[in-house]
């Protein structure tokens, strides 16, 4: 069963304040949902790493560009499904002139709060891991090379089976 199941419209999701995982979905009806605060939630701006609002976002890992378009940019990973593509719906945007990545929904990098672990899930055909082609979800453990059209990507986690910002420990 693919752990990314399908592709999200609309404007991207800031991460959230608190580790949760957005794969999960629990329905309320009208009257027992909260209503909205009266403060925006926190804007995470990716390509800059700034944060503006209340609480920081927490930050699993990391994809930094080491060839092509953007070379030496640092992406930041967050809890859930990190989608990357070039467009602005993506979590993860590379737009760096590549045209040959999609708009939203090239990949995602799955970071799994329960298992502390990280999966990559190839939505278009032209996912590299390590040189070959991604048709269905793998474990990424640190240090892997991905490539989206001309651009290259190395994947740096922060989070793991050693230390996640659930823990009550302060490092």
């Amino acid at each position: 069963m693919p752990l990314y199941r399908g592709f999200r419209k609309g404007p991207p999701v800031p991460p959230q304040e608190s580790p949760q995982e957005p794969t999960r979905r629990i329905v309320r009806s009208e009257t027992a949902a909260r209503p909205a605060p009266d403060t925006p939630p926190p804007v995470v701006e990716y390509a800059s790493g700034k944060v503006s609002g209340v609480a920081p976002a927490l930050l699993v890992g990391w994809l930094v560009v080491t060839g092509g378009p953007g070379r030496g940019t640092v992406l930041p990973l967050g809890y859930g499904v990190n989608d990357i593509g070039r467009g602005p719906g993506a979590r993860v945007r590379l737009d760096f002139g590549d045209t040959a990545i999609a708009l939203d929904n090239q990949a995602a990098i799955i970071y799994s709060m329960r298992s502390r672990r990280f999966y990559l899930q190839s939505v278009a055909t032209a996912t590299l891991l390590e040189g070959r082609a991604v048709r269905e979800s793998v474990e990424l453990n640190g240090g892997e090379t991905l490539q989206f059209g001309a651009t290259c990507l190395r994947f740096v986690p922060l989070c793991g089976p050693a230390f996640d910002w659930s823990d009550n420990s302060q490092g």
